[in-house]
């Protein structure tokens, strides 16, 4: 699907390439449930350092002019092992953090939909713009992001990799699919998933979406 017109007014237009963008590995949470993981910093668990190690085999042999990570330690530790023994700068872009959810922040949806069961059905209503209580929504999310990754296509012209999160990238996806906030999960982004945008000229489209490559 054909993307929007990226609107950098100092856009250097490549011909044709890709963008990355890859979910870091499984985080190390205490057991299997559901929950509203955002800013809270967890580095990966082993599970998640092993499926950092295999995307690290199944890109080894391509080449990226730069390679961009949230800061949070579950980005940053995908990242350094993608890149192990790789001459290449690992650079922290904070404005692809995980969204913020305030007091429900690391607690399992099925403790806030007792809890609060009106909360949680407002949210379900209204994904976009729902706030949890001191946290921010995916409108705010989605107006921090895009920018941020306009501003990384505006100042590269080979292929790039940002190493990050399902909240970040469903946001930024969904932009340039041209589809609404409210449709945030009507598709998956696993651990370690790898979304291919696609740019020629100033035009962006999505290749794969959630791909998991064998090696």
């Amino acid at each position: 699907m054909r993307g929007p017109h990226l609107s950098g007014k100092k856009l250097i237009i490549s011909m044709e390439r890709s963008i990355y963008l890859i979910r870091h590995g499984r985080p190390d949470l205490p057991d299997q449930e559901l929950r509203f993981l955002g800013t809270t910093d967890l580095p990966l668990s082993r599970e998640g350092i092993r499926q950092a190690q295999k995307l690290r085999l199944i890109l080894e042999g391509r080449n990226f002019e730069r390679v961009f990570h949230s800061g949070m330690k579950r980005a940053s530790q995908t990242a350094e092992i993608i890149f192990e023994n790789r001459s290449i700068d690992l650079e922290v872009m904070p404005e692809f953090r995980e969204i913020a959810f305030g007091e429900w922040e690391n607690l399992p949806m099925r403790e806030i939909s007792l809890k609060d069961p009106a909360a949680f059905k407002a949210r379900g209503e209204d994904f976009a713009n729902f706030t949890p209580p001191g946290g921010e929504n995916f409108t705010d999310l989605q107006k921090r992001t895009f920018p941020a990754f306009e501003k990384i296509l505006s100042s590269s012209s080979g292929d790039v990799i940002i190493v990050g999160h399902a909240g970040v990238f469903k946001s930024i996806i969904l932009r340039i699919l041209g589809l609404p906030l409210q449709q945030l999960f009507s598709f998956r982004l696993d651990y370690c998933g790898i979304s291919l945008i696609y740019q020629k000229d100033q035009h962006l489209s999505m290749n794969k979406l959630n791909w998991t490559p064998e090696i």
